[in-house]
């Protein structure tokens, strides 16, 4: 056997021990059908499953998931007051795990196993978010890239670049939607795609192509966000991927970010974790855990970019200094 199918009949021997019950949701009614028609595109990446800190640990990480499913039901009602939206492209970014063994003494900041992390937790989180979006979509495709959190080991311990529990994960979610007790009706409305192949995908909404990357393949991040990087490694990609692209999605950087690279684009993913001293201690940055919700028409290709703030601490400056005794 390949070792990409070792993988997935260890994932689907796992699941076998206790099968998900699962409550598959019928198609919605159609809306605006004269409008012109838009597909939603949710960037979730950098959840680092398993992460714990004085905020943030798995089931922070299952609320936040959740909460990014209503946010977009609610965003895509409105927005079908003048525009139909059938069609929903999940997109995950890589780093959903947090691993176990990446760094020195990560084993003392997760609250739990890596195997819980890619086979239990993390895919029925994704899960209910899969199923959230088919009540509120036709048609909803999933594409996974992994991270270099899923890798089984630190940098160098010269691992199969196929041995990533990110990948674990996403058959694992594959398998929790499809598996044998799913109806037809359901199989005909959701698409897995992703590869243990390549670092890459590229997503068509309608002739426009979204690249999708982790981000760890863009150097220069000792600073922050690295701009300069991001647009060497973007413009490279533009001759060397075998298909034409127009949105480069990454993540890594826990750094929302939007930036025009001549005819193309870069879209920066936020994260769902919260309280990283890592980043406040080396780096001096924090921020508020943060998805995309993105948009795209045929004729204008990104049309609308949402935020998804996915806690209640963001109010204006002005009454948080309020709050600490500054006028």
């Amino acid at each position: 056997r390949s070792g990409g199918q070792i993988i997935v009949d260890a994932v689907a021997q796992s699941i076998g021990e206790n099968p998900p019950v699962i409550d598959y949701p019928k198609a919605p009614r159609r809306f605006g059908s004269k409008s012109a028609e838009e597909i939603a595109c949710v960037h979730v990446t950098d959840v680092q499953y398993g992460k714990r800190t004085a905020t943030y640990n798995g089931t922070v990480a299952d609320e936040r998931i959740a909460l990014i499913g209503r946010k977009v039901e609610e965003v895509t009602t409105l927005r079908r007051h003048h525009a139909t939206i059938r069609d929903c492209r999940i997109y995950l970014g890589g780093d959903m795990v947090e691993g176990e063994n990446i760094f020195p003494g990560q084993a003392h900041e997760i609250d739990q196993s890596l195997f819980s992390q890619a086979l239990r937790g993390l895919p029925t989180a994704l899960s209910k978010l899969v199923l959230h979006m088919l009540r509120v979509f036709e048609k909803v495709t999933v594409v996974g890239v992994r991270g270099n959190h899923g890798r089984p080991g630190r940098f160098g311990n010269g691992d199969n670049r196929q041995t990533n529990w990110d990948t674990v994960c996403f058959r694992a979610l594959e398998l929790m939607i499809l598996g044998p007790h799913c109806p037809e009706s359901v199989r005909k409305r959701v698409k897995f795609q992703f590869s243990e192949e390549t670092f890459f995908q590229i997503d068509r909404v309608f002739d426009w192509g979204n690249l999708l990357v982790h981000g760890d393949q863009i150097t220069g991040g000792f600073a922050g966000f690295p701009f300069y990087g991001a647009a060497k490694k973007a413009w490279g990609w533009i001759d060397t991927l075998p298909d034409a692209w127009d949105y480069l999605l990454c993540g890594h950087f826990h750094t929302p970010a939007a930036i025009v690279l001549n005819r193309r684009e870069l879209l920066a993913g936020g994260t769902t974790e919260s309280d990283n001293e890592y980043a406040q201690e080396q780096l001096a940055a924090g921020g508020y855990p943060r998805q995309r919700l993105a948009y795209f028409n045929a004729k204008y290709g990104l049309i609308s970019d949402v935020p998804l703030y996915l806690d209640d601490s963001r109010i204006p400056n002005k009454l948080r200094g309020r709050k600490q005794g500054r006028r």
